[in-house]
């Protein structure tokens, strides 16, 4: 599985193929398969430019500090230890 690269704004978040698959030791709390590999990023539906295009969740957050400004509608993220990591 090739690296999947966000740009968002001026900064570019890349996940290793293990941050894009959700937890496997997680698997059976979401009713699937212990030996299954399932994906965290999936088409949301909408046409592109219309709203959400994508949505970053559970897997981006723990790859990534998020940092959330509500006074000033802002957000900031930056690396963390596991960023780059190859594990799930």
């Amino acid at each position: 599985m090739p690296l999947l690269t966000m740009s968002l704004t001026q900064n570019t978040y890349t996940l290793t193929p293990n941050g894009q698959i959700w937890p496997r030791s997680l698997n059976t709390y979401i009713g699937g398969s212990s030996n299954s590999i399932y994906l965290v990023v999936a088409d949301i539906g909408a046409p592109s430019g219309q709203g959400f295009d994508f949505i970053n969740g559970y897997t981006f957050l723990e790859r990534f500090y998020t940092v959330y400004n509500t006074p000033s509608s802002l957000i900031g993220f930056a690396t963390t230890p596991y960023t780059d990591a190859t594990t799930n």
